[in-house]
């Protein structure tokens, strides 16, 4: 009987909610064509960035400004990173809530569950807690409202799929496992606190596995893939992606940090109105060998928002695949490629090979080797349109504007030939201000190129480099 009555009141909570329809922490609140609410959740308030985009972001206890110009800092641990991982095992055992008691650990069963026996301790289980007027005991039923952490050392196959919160303390994570996020109950929270660390292996990866929708993913915790002991091999041996998310949907990531990275830091993937927001992606002591560090890569999504995160690395901050309806915006990127399309190239024009719709607008771009970068692959197809860069600044960056349609993979740099029939049309740049060593490296495909409109460019370089092949209408000046 109490359980019925939970679930109708549940339901009924759940429709009130969305009567409201109050934006989520992070979620887009307004800009151009958008048709959602513009009320933000409590503690939130709607921060305007430009005509396309506007955010919730959170309440600091004086008016937000109207126009942010810089992005917020966040919290960046200093835990020493440790090699190799600890003897004790990690559990995932239920949390309390703030009001009563820390649990005591609970007894597992020999393989990773959410059903705890009284037999022997074994690795990561996890269990949901119940109601905070109570002692914390399983559910082994319909689950309630449950908190859980997994700390210690983690195992393959731990279950948290009833748990509607998860803190990640300090875990270690074995060399070769995926810590798997897969099975999240929908609107889960995950939280990281301390410093996990990722053994060291040569493999594919990912170190962590993302998938779910209405989750909420967290810091204030560090992430240490423990890159240091990549970069030394080279290019040429496997490494694990560090963070992968695939099939996420109306979710948001922030607060967290990603420290040295093995190979790409997020890999995005088939993932819908999603926000990454806020993170430091730190490969800074790579120094020039972490290459192949990109910030975020993404293919085939709709409507990812990347905003105010810090990044150093040795390569692209943003490299677009693909994807449509994506905005870049406020986001620092240090070290590295710049801000990327491509490379794009593919056997017909299909959503694997298409940008369409993105934004790149008031992000501060130092010491990278290209500033905005469009480049596709010889003798390929595809479609890269509709894109908007805007205010966007420049620091000691040695190519300012790059379009190359002569890319070869095979040889894994330019060519000469621009004999790319991959489109790229309707580019758009609108503000372009600092410093840079040339201002124009463009090599274009005259026959697939079309409407673009520069305008602003403000950028103080040593040499105004070159163009050729650009539509129209484009003087390179």
């Amino acid at each position: 009987m109490k359980i019925a009555v939970a679930i109708a009141f549940a339901a009924t909570s759940i429709a009130a909610v969305a009567a409201q329809t109050p934006i989520g922490a992070y979620g887009q609140c307004g800009g151009s064509g958008y048709t959602g609410s513009t009320t933000c959740i409590q503690g939130y308030e709607c921060h305007y960035y430009s005509e396309y985009y506007s955010q919730c972001l959170a309440v600091t206890g004086s008016t937000p400004s109207a126009n942010p110009t810089t992005a917020p800092k966040t919290t960046q641990t200093t835990d020493k990173p440790t090699t190799a991982p600890k003897t004790t095992q990690a559990t995932a055992k239920p949390t309390s809530a703030p009001t009563t008691a820390a649990p005591t650990k609970q007894p597992s069963t020999t393989a990773p569950t959410a059903k705890p026996t009284t037999t022997q301790s074994t690795p990561s289980t996890a269990t949901p807690t119940a109601a905070p007027t109570k002692q914390p005991t399983p559910s082994t039923s319909v689950p309630t409202p449950a908190g859980c952490t997994l700390s210690g050392t983690y195992v393959s196959g731990t279950d948290i799929s009833s748990c509607t919160s998860v803190v990640i303390s300090s875990l270690q994570v074995p060399a070769g496992v995926t810590l798997d996020l897969t099975k999240l109950k929908d609107s889960a929270t995950v939280t990281f606190t301390g410093t996990t660390t990722f053994g060291t292996k040569l493999w594919e990866g990912p170190l962590i596995l993302l998938t779910g929708t209405n989750l909420k993913v967290t810091g204030p915790g560090t992430l240490n893939g423990q890159g240091e002991w990549y970069w030394p091999q080279g290019q040429s041996v496997t490494r694990p992606v560090f963070f992968r998310l695939t099939h996420v949907e109306k979710s948001t990531l922030s607060g967290f940090t990603l420290k040295n990275s093995p190979f790409r830091t997020f890999s995005v993937l088939n993932s819908v109105n999603t926000v990454i927001t806020g993170l430091t992606l730190d490969s800074k002591a790579g120094n020039g060998q972490a290459k192949n560090t990109d910030g975020f890569d993404l293919s085939r999504n709709n409507g990812v928002s990347i905003t105010n995160n810090t990044v150093y690395n040795q390569e692209d901050c943003l490299a677009m695949q693909s994807s449509v309806n994506t905005l870049f915006a406020y986001n620092s990127c240090t070290g590295g490629h710049g801000v990327s399309i491509g490379s794009i190239g593919g056997a017909a024009v299909d959503s694997s090979d298409t940008v369409n719709g993105l934004t790149v607008t008031n992000n501060k771009i130092i010491d990278n080797t290209n500033g905005l970068r469009i480049k596709t692959i010889i003798d390929l197809k595809g479609l890269v349109t509709n894109v908007k860069y805007i205010d966007n600044t420049l620091t000691n960056v040695k190519n300012a504007i790059v379009m190359h349609s002569d890319y070869s993979k095979a040889k894994g740099g330019y060519v000469g030939t621009p004999t790319s029939q991959v489109t790229i049309s309707d580019i758009t740049i609108s503000g372009l201000t600092g410093t840079a060593t040339n201002l124009y490296d463009v090599v274009a495909n005259p026959s697939v190129v079309s409407n673009w409109n520069w305008s602003g460019i403000n950028v103080q370089a040593s040499n105004k480099g070159s163009c050729k092949g650009q539509p129209s209408g484009v003087t390179c000046a």
